[in-house]
C-alpha cells in the first residue's frame, strides 16, 4: 500500500489528532524486510526536519545504518511477539534536536534519551504496519539517575562512615543503624531495631540526649557530649549530632550520629597522668629547672622560681632575667639547638626579682613538651663558687681559710698536675685525707677513660679562659665518683703559669637525673623500648652509612592483629601488659644487634641488618612463630596473631621513604588475610 492510499484510508480528524500531540508518531509500512515512512505527526517532523517528500523512503534512506539496524530489531519483535514493545536509545546532543529543547539544555546535557513504544498492526496474520510512538525522557532519565547517585552516596556514607549512624522516627524509636554502630557499641542491629533511642543510654545522661533530641525535632540540629557503655560494659566517651529528617516539608524523624572520642580522651588521660610523673620528677630534682619554647617560660620548677624571685613565671620571656650583656650569646645558642646542634654547658648571670645578680650554670637540651618540641634548661647556681674563686685570687690565706669551711674540693695544682693543697672536704666527699693527696699527681685519680681528655684541658687553660671539666674519680672504698671540676689557671705578673686552682662538686646525683631525663626522652615508658624519636634519629645515621657497610638493612613494621579488641573486651590494663610481654618476645627472639622501637599503641619496628637475602623472611617467621604462643596474663590465657610489614634498604632510601615502605606491606599482609608477613615490591 503506498502512501497516498494509506493517508486515504485514515480521516483527516485521525492525523489531526497525531498532530496536536507532542509524541512523535511514526506510521510505517512493512513491505517484506523493509520499513516505510507513510505517515509523521507534525512533533516529530519539525524534531528531524522532514517534509511529506520523505514520506515513503525506507528507514535505511534516512537514518545511519547503526540507528537503522537498532530500530529494525525492536520492529521485528514487535510483528515476532505479536505485540507492542517498549525500548530505550539515547543520542548525543546536537542540532538535530533544537527544535525540541532549549540551547542551554542541549549544552548542558550530553545525551538525550528517548523512549519508544512500537506496535504492530495486523491484516489476518499478515503485519501491515508499524506505529512508533517516540518521547523524549532524558528528564525522566535524569532524575533516575540523580536519585540512583543519592541513593549509593547514602548508602556509602552508611557504610563507611567511622561515626555511628541512627536513624530514628518521631517517636525516637531506631529504624535502622550503620555498622560503625556495632563496631562503637557492640550493639547489633537485632539489638536495638525498634527500641527507643533513649532506652540503651545510661539512665543518668538519659535526660540530656532527650534534650537534645527534641530540639532536634523542632527543627535546629544538636550537639553534645555523654558518657556511654558498650555492650560488654566498656566506658564511652560519646559526642552525638542530631540532625533533623524532613520530609516533603515536615520533620518525620532524626539521624542520631555518635561520634567515639574515647581513644582521644584516653590518651588524654594517660598524658595527663604522664605529665603528673614528669612534673613530680622535675620538682624533686635539687637544682632549677625551666621549659621554654621560643623563648617564653612554659614552666619552671619550685627552685626556678625561688632562685629568681617569682611565684610566677608561665609565658614570661627568659631574657627578662638574664643580664642584658648575655642575650646576644643566647640567641644564638637557642638558634643552634632549633637546628639540631649541639651546645656545651654554659654560664650566665640572672638577674632576679630583687635586682641582685646571680652566676647560673646551665645545661640545655630539647625535649617533647606537651607535644610540642621545647628546651629543657637546668640552672646550677655558682654564684657562692665564683665569689670563693674570686676570693682564693685575691689571698691564699683567705683561701685557705674559706676552703677548710666549704663542702666543694678545693685544689690548688702544680703546672704538671701535682697536688700542692686538697682542702678538708675531700675526706668527706672521696675517703681521702687531704695530706694523702698533696704530692701526688691528681691525674693518677682520674678513671682511665678520661685521664687523656683531662690532660689535654690542662694543656689549654688560659687566665681567660676558665674551664669546666666532668671526670670520674677514685673513691677510698673503689668506687668511682663523677665530680665537675672548674679550673682557672693563675699566672704572675710576668705571664708564668703559677698553678691551677680547681673547685670541685660531687654530681652523682645529677648524672643519675641527666641519665633518667634522657632515658625519658627517647624510650617508652609502657615497654622501655626504644620510642619514635630515637629510632628515627638511629635510621638516620644508619642510612648515611648504608654505603659503607658490609651490611643490608631492613626494616619490620608489626603489629597485633585486632588489638583493639583486646583492649574493648579484657580492658587497657590487660592491654598494657601484653605490650609489655610483646616487647620482652620480641627482645628474647631478636638479637642484641637488632633495634627494636615502639612507635605508639600496638605499632612495633625492628631494624635489622643482614648478609643472606632470606634473613628478612626468616626473622618475620621467627617472630610470627613467638607471637603465636599463648599469652598468660592475670587469669586470662589467650592467643594473638601478628602481622608484619617488610621494608628492605636499596641504597638510596630516606627513612620516610623506608618507613612507608614497610607500612604499604603491613597493609598488604593485613589484606591478604593477617597472621602473616609481606615484603614491600615498588609496582
Amino acid at each position: 500500500m503506498y502512501a497516498d492510499q494509506t493517508i486515504h484510508h485514515h480521516s483527516a480528524a485521525l492525523l489531526r489528532t497525531f498532530d496536536k500531540i507532542s509524541d512523535y508518531v511514526f506510521f510505517m509500512e512493512v513491505d517484506g524486510a523493509t520499513y516505510r515512512y507513510v505517515f509523521v505527526n507534525e512533533p516529530g517532523k519539525r524534531a528531524i526536519g522532514w517534509t511529506d517528500d520523505d514520506l515513503g523512503k525506507s528507514i535505511e534512506d534516512k537514518v545511519p545504518p547503526e540507528t537503522a539496524a537498532l530500530i529494525s530489531r525492536y520492529y521485528n519483535q514487535a510483528i515476532r511477539e505479536r505485540k507492542s514493545v517498549v525500548y530505550e536509545d539515547y543520542q548525543l546532543a546536537d542540532s538535530f534536536y533544537t527544535d525540541t529543547l532549549e540551547s542551554e539544555d542541549v549544552l548542558s546535557l550530553p545525551l538525550h534519551y528517548f523512549e519508544s513504544e512500537v506496535t504492530p498492526v495486523f491484516d489476518g496474520e499478515t503485519c501491515t504496519h508499524v506505529i512508533s510512538v517516540v518521547r523524549e525522557v532524558t528528564e525522566r532519565k535524569r532524575r533516575e539517575l540523580e536519585l540512583t547517585i543519592l541513593r549509593d552516596q547514602h548508602e556509602s556514607l552508611r557504610r563507611y562512615s567511622p561515626h555511628g549512624i541512627f536513624v530514628l522516627d518521631h517517636d525516637f524509636r531506631i529504624k535502622s543503624l550503620n555498622p560503625a554502630v556495632t563496631a562503637i557499641t557492640s550493639y547489633t542491629e537485632s539489638d536495638l531495631l525498634e527500641q527507643s533511642f533513649i532506652d540503651w543510654i545510661e539512665t543518668p545522661e538519659r535526660a540530656t540526649v532527650e534534650t537534645g533530641l527534641r530540639h532536634a525535632m523542632s527543627g535546629n540540629p544538636h550537639k553534645y557530649t555523654i558518657q556511654g557503655r558498650r555492650r560488654t560494659g566498656e566506658p564511652l566517651d560519646l559526642a552525638i549530632l542530631n540532625i533533623p529528617i524532613e520530609v516533603g516539608g515536615h520533620i518525620n524523624g532524626l539521624f542520631a550520629i555518635i561520634i567515639d572520642h574515647t581513644p582521644e580522651k584516653d590518651a588524654e588521660r594517660a598524658m595527663r597522668e604522664s605529665e603528673r610523673r614528669y612534673r613530680q620528677l622535675i620538682e624533686m630534682i635539687p637544682e632549677g629547672i625551666i621549659v621554654h619554647r621560643d623563648g617564653h617560660v612554659l614552666y619552671a620548677n619550685a627552685i626556678a622560681r625561688s632562685t629568681i624571685g617569682e611565684t610566677d613565671m608561665h609565658h614570661e620571656s627568659i631574657f627578662q632575667f638574664i643580664a642584658p650583656e648575655h642575650h646576644e650569646r643566647i640567641l644564638k645558642r637557642l638558634e643552634a639547638l632549633r637546628l639540631g646542634d649541639p651546645v656545651d654547658d654554659t654560664e650566665l648571670t640572672l638577674v632576679t626579682h630583687g635586682g641582685q645578680r646571680l652566676h647560673m650554670d646551665i645545661t640545655s637540651l630539647v625535649i617533647d613538651y606537651e607535644g610540642t618540641t621545647a628546651v629543657l634548661t637546668v640552672l646550677r647556681d655558682v654564684t657562692e663558687k665564683r665569689e670563693m674563686e674570686e676570693a682564693l685570687r685575691q689571698s691564699e690565706t683567705q683561701y685557705r681559710l674559706i676552703t677548710e669551711n666549704m663542702s666543694d674540693l678545693v685544689c690548688m695544682l702544680e703546672p704538671d698536675g701535682t697536688v700542692r693543697y686538697a682542702s678538708p672536704s675531700h675526706l668527706h666527699v672521696l675517703g681521702y685525707t687531704p695530706s694523702f693527696y698533696e704530692g701526688k699527681n691528681t691525674l693518677d685519680f682520674i678513671h682511665p677513660r678520661d685521664v687523656a681528655s683531662t690532660r689535654q684541658t690542662l694543656q689549654t687553660i688560659t687566665a681567660a679562659s676558665p674551664l669546666t671539666l666532668e671526670f670520674r674519680h677514685a673513691h677510698d672504698d673503689g668506687r668511682w665518683i663523677w665530680l665537675e671540676t672548674k679550673i682557672q689557671a693563675i699566672y704572675s705578673d710576668a705571664g708564668t703559669l703559677l698553678h691551677y686552682l680547681t673547685v670541685t662538686r660531687e654530681i652523682m646525683q645529677r648524672k643519675v637525673i641527666e641519665k633518667q631525663l634522657r632515658h625519658l626522652a627517647y624510650h617508652d615508658t609502657l615497654t622501655d623500648l626504644p620510642n619514635r624519636r630515637y629510632f628515627l634519629a638511629y635510621l638516620d645515621e644508619s642510612l648515611s652509612r648504608i654505603e659503607e657497610e658490609a651490611e643490608a638493612l631492613a626494616i619490620l613494621s608489626l603489629d597485633l592483629d585486632r588489638f583493639k579488641l583486646i583492649n574493648d573486651t579484657l580492658g587497657h590494663d590487660i592491654g598494657d601488659e601484653l605490650l609489655r610481654q610483646l616487647a620482652n618476645r620480641l627482645t628474647h627472639v631478636l638479637r642484641k644487634q637488632d633495634v627494636i622501637a615502639r612507635f605508639g599503641g600496638d605499632e612495633f619496628i625492628v631494624l635489622i641488618r643482614y648478609n643472606d637475602p632470606i634473613a628478612p623472611h626468616r626473622v618475620a617467621e621467627k617472630v610470627l612463630a613467638a607471637l603465636e604462643q599463648p599469652w598468660q596474663i592475670e587469669t586470662h590465657e589467650f592467643v594473638t596473631t601478628s602481622s608484619i610489614g617488610i621494608a628492605c634498604c636499596d641504597g638510596a632510601t630516606t627513612s620516610k621513604q623506608l618507613l612507608k615502605r614497610a607500612d604499604l606491606a603491613l597493609y598488604e599482609a593485613k589484606s591478604n588475610g593477617r597472621n602473616g608477613y609481606a615484603v614491600y615490591e615498588d609496582r
